[in-house]
């Protein structure tokens, strides 16, 4: 029941015990006597930069249901009130808090975060800097059971006696606490697979275990490689572009093969489409990397899309999808077949086409909402907000891809790129507007310097916010929700 390294079955076990994907693991610090996880342990600054102040985080739902019933009856202030009354326990909880304190100085260091922005290290167990002011009982359960099962140790021989004995005076029996029916072993029987898509802009890697056929996601990356680059249709891919997309996808492949996927799918879309060798780069990257590869058609990709977008939303919304090279307009039609558009408009082909300058000038953007505007106005019948069916009510527009989400995370005013945040919030058009005049007016390196934009992505990202705010515009959407389910999610379910 001690700790250990956080593995692939483990983070599979972990998301389902959480109902979200957990970030930035150091180790599993308490497993139940089934040997599922009870106690992870985070680190004390997340990739994004963010500092992160509780390091132990009770995962167990049996001991979870148990103590927020002990918080809803008191729990935190008999926890304050006994602090207070009795030396003997505020001693023993004030030495736990300091090796607390010390466990997360030392993943400061070991993560060589020394750049980072504050850390937090004086934050307490869950946050307060002391016992009197403890503001989560969840967060000491967790700390005193990392101390009973060895975890990390106060300075005192007899801690884990201490850690026993604030337990007994603060909570039920333990022993009663655990499931008797192994409740976790359903998060641990699922199929891990990969999908990569290799777009126009970027590479992008989706790990998930499938759960009742749905993804349930494990780790998403993007890298930016620019495979469309100074790319004209049915001619060659540039030798660098193809480069850098082969190296990207190498590291991704490796990366999902090392969280224990066992069937890896990777699709080339547009650019692969467009490019009289894309075919051929993507069959070299399915045979060089043994994983099922292929250049899939504008319809299959749309299906897929719509498939990934679609399962967190009830109705039948309009999908969009801003690509690089390309932007797709979906929607499914009566008896479940769905139907899209692909229009020859993407955030890098028009970026090619009419931005010249650097902030781009008022006309360059006018012009690209101007064609843009004019593809989609061909489309409105089929993809308007007021569909054309008698006593149909207003159509929901759901936008995916990194255009989309970047303005999601912009508009959220957060700190990184955070999936779960971003996932299923509105954008309006009125944001979607002042967030064009805003990347307009300033340079792309000012562009890239901002939280949650992607530096490769700066050069592209104001043409493709134009494309959006015009698809919203022509098409009579006030309102976007957002997914970061997408073509990654449909391939994980259907295969290429």
């Amino acid at each position: 029941m001690g700790g250990g390294k956080v593995d692939p079955r483990d983070q599979a076990v972990i998301a389902g015990e959480l109902g979200r994907m957990p970030q930035d693991l150091t180790g599993v610090a308490v497993r139940c006597p089934h040997g599922y996880p009870a106690v992870t342990e985070t680190a004390p600054v997340l990739a994004e930069g963010a500092p992160n102040p509780t390091l132990l985080y009770l995962t167990c739902p049996a001991l979870a249901t148990m103590i927020s019933r002990v918080e809803a009856a008191g729990g935190v202030r008999s926890l304050r009130s006994a602090c207070r009354e009795d030396e003997e326990l505020r001693q023993a909880l004030e030495e736990i808090r300091q090796a607390y304190q010390e466990r997360r100085a030392a993943l400061f260091r070991e993560g060589g975060s020394a750049s980072a922005r504050d850390p937090r290290l004086g934050a307490g167990i869950g946050g307060p800097e002391s016992p009197e002011s403890a503001s989560c009982l969840h967060a000491y359960g967790a700390a005193l059971l990392a101390v009973m099962f060895g975890w990390f140790a106060p300075a005192r021989a007899e801690s884990v006696q201490t850690a026993k004995d604030a337990w007994e005076r603060l909570l039920p029996p333990l022993d009663a606490a655990w499931c008797t029916d192994r409740r976790c072993a359903k998060w641990d029987t699922a199929e891990r697979r990969a999908a990569i898509d290799v777009g126009t802009i970027s590479v992008r890697l989706l790990v998930a275990d499938l759960v009742d056929g749905r993804p349930a996601p494990v780790a998403r990356r993007v890298e930016i490689t620019r495979l469309g680059e100074g790319l004209e249709p049915g001619g060659p891919l540039l030798a660098a572009a193809r480069a850098r997309t082969a190296d990207a996808v190498a590291r991704l492949v490796t990366a999902a093969r090392d969280l224990g996927a066992t069937r890896i799918f990777v699709a080339g879309t547009s650019a692969s489409r467009e490019a009289d060798d894309g075919v051929d780069l993507i069959g070299d990257l399915g045979r060089n990397h043994e994983v099922e590869a292929g250049v899939i058609s504008g319809d299959r990709e749309a299906e897929l899309t719509y498939a990934g977008a679609c399962l967190d939303v009830p109705e039948d919304p309009v999908v969009l999808d801003v690509g690089g090279g390309s932007t797709e307009l979906i929607t499914r039609l009566e008896g479940g077949r769905t139907w899209s558009v692909s229009l020859p408009l993407g955030a890098s082909r028009a970026t090619e086409q009419w931005i010249k300058n650097d902030p781009p000038t008022a006309e360059e953007l006018d012009q690209v909402a101007l064609e843009a505007g004019r593809a989609l106005a061909k489309t409105r019948g089929r993809f308007c907000a007021a569909p054309p069916v008698p006593g149909a009510g207003q159509r929901r527009l759901v936008g995916v891809a990194g255009t989309v989400t970047t303005l999601a995370t912009l508009a959220a005013g957060l700190e990184g790129y955070d999936g779960q945040a971003i996932h299923l919030q509105t954008l309006t058009l009125e944001e979607v507007c002042g967030l064009l005049a805003r990347l307009g007016s300033i340079t792309t390196a000012e562009r890239a310097k901002l939280p949650g934009v992607q530096a490769e992505r700066a050069p592209v990202l104001v043409a493709g916010v134009a494309i959006v705010m015009a698809a919203m515009e022509v098409l009579g959407y006030q309102d976007l929700t957002v997914s970061e389910r997408d073509l990654l999610d449909g391939l994980l379910m259907q295969g290429l």
